[in-house]
């Protein structure tokens, strides 16, 4: 009798603690399943220092937010991204889990496996430049943060952000430079966000 106790009290246990698991809102969970995102341009002042550039906040700065919904993470209907020419703007993703938590830091924390590229302008119309930084505060090219600087006036196009996920090793390959690289299939792996939007370069909107 005394050992079929012990059976029972060893089942409920472990009962409890899978119960616990599961139904814990603050479990861990795998932080790179999407449920929605948003790219955010927020106006910043370009200030040149030398070889490079310093990116300053602005007061009453304009601020362009695009939201993707959905199981295929598109735009609103009619969604519109409208950009100045010889303005800058920090490009930054937000994405979400299911439960609606915040899981971008997630790119940055394994930075060794992501990169992402923007797409789609004519070519000349954007500069880009990576700005995340990592628990060291040591900078890192992610695509989670940076700077996106409107060179010259385009017609209609579409503005494609990827996050793509790296295989091993494959990170070692890329550049900063090659953060608009049409050919960014070649650096093997899958993509984690594919986000599309009609977008338009021009000013006095």
């Amino acid at each position: 009798m005394k050992k079929f106790n012990t059976i029972l009290l060893l089942l409920a246990v472990l009962f409890v603690a899978q119960s616990c698991s599961k139904d814990d809102p603050t479990a861990e969970i795998d932080q790179e399943e999407v449920g929605g995102a948003k790219l955010i341009f927020t106006e910043v002042e370009r200030e040149a220092h030398g070889d490079h550039y310093h990116y300053n906040d602005i007061p009453n700065a304009e601020v362009e937010t695009v939201a993707f919904t959905g199981s295929n993470l598109a735009p609103a209907v009619g969604a519109h991204l409208h950009l100045e020419p010889g303005k800058t703007y920090r490009l930054s993703l937000v994405a979400t889990d299911f439960m609606g938590r915040e899981t971008q830091q997630t790119f940055v924390q394994r930075a060794a496996e992501h990169q992402a590229f923007i797409l789609g302008a004519p070519t000349g119309s954007l500069t880009y430049v990576y700005a995340d930084r990592d628990a060291d505060n040591k900078k890192i090219n992610v695509g989670v943060t940076g700077y996106l600087t409107i060179e010259k006036e385009t017609s209609t196009f579409v503005f494609r952000y990827v996050m793509r996920h790296l295989n091993t090793g494959v990170k070692d390959r890329i550049t900063a430079a090659d953060w608009n690289n049409t050919n960014f299939t070649q650096f093997t792996g899958a993509n984690d966000l594919d986000l599309k939007v009609e977008a338009h370069l021009t000013a006095g909107h």
